[in-house]
C-alpha cells in the first residue's frame, strides 16, 4: 500500500510538472504492474487445471507439475513468443501515450478480476486485445484484418493444442504409474 501511495505521489508531482511527462511515468509504472501479474498469472494457468489430476489422481509431487509446466512456457518462448511480442509491441508503439493507458487499465481491472475470482486469464490476449481494439477505435491505426485473423486463428491453435498436450502428458504419467 505504502508503495502504492508513493507511486501517486511520484506520478502526481511529474504530472504537475509535465502533463507528457506524468503521462509517461504513469504507462511506465503501469506496465510494470501488469508484467509482474502477468507473470504470476502465465504460470497458474500453465498448471493450474491439471493440480488436482497430476496431485491427487496419480500422486506426483507439486513440483514435477510445475516443471513441465515451467518447461511449456520456456518451450513457447522458443518457439513463437519472440514474434509474437515483437509484433504486438509495435503494434502498441502506434497507439500512442493515451490509447496506450487505455489499452492497459481496463485490462488489467479484468486480469485482476479473474485472478481474484479464480478465473484462469491471459494477459497476452488481453494486451492484444487491447491493442486492436484501440487501432480500431482510432480508424484502424495499423490493425489490418489479417493480423486479426492471425491472431484469433493462433488463439484457437493454442487452446485446441494445449488440451491436447495436457493430456498426452497426464495419458504418459497414469499409463507409467499404472494408473490406467
Amino acid at each position: 500500500m505504502a508503495f502504492a501511495v508513493l507511486g501517486f505521489l511520484v506520478i502526481r508531482r511529474r504530472t504537475q510538472a509535465s502533463v507528457q511527462r506524468g503521462i509517461r511515468t504513469f504507462l511506465v509504472a503501469l506496465g510494470s504492474v501488469v508484467a509482474f501479474s502477468s507473470g504470476g498469472s502465465q504460470v497458474g494457468l500453465a498448471t493450474g487445471p491439471l493440480e488436482s489430476l497430476f496431485v491427487t489422481e496419480l500422486g506426483l509431487p507439486t513440483i514435477a507439475l510445475l516443471s513441465i509446466g515451467g518447461a511449456g512456457i520456456l518451450a513457447g518462448a522458443w518457439m513463437g513468443a519472440p514474434r509474437l511480442l515483437q509484433a504486438t509491441s509495435r503494434e502498441y508503439a502506434q497507439l500512442g501515450e493515451r490509447r496506450s493507458i487505455a489499452a492497459l487499465v481496463p485490462g488489467f481491472i479484468i486480469a485482476q478480476l479473474a485472478i481474484a475470482l479464480g478465473i484462469p486469464i491471459s494477459f497476452n490476449n488481453i494486451i492484444i486485445s487491447g491493442v486492436i481494439g484501440g487501432g480500431l477505435a482510432a480508424g484502424s491505426a495499423g490493425v489490418s484484418r489479417r493480423k486479426i485473423g492471425v491472431t484469433v486463428s493462433f488463439w484457437l491453435i493454442t487452446l485446441a493444442s494445449s488440451v491436447g498436450v495436457g493430456y498426452g502428458i497426464y495419458w504418459v504419467f497414469s499409463t507409467a504409474l499404472g494408473m490406467q
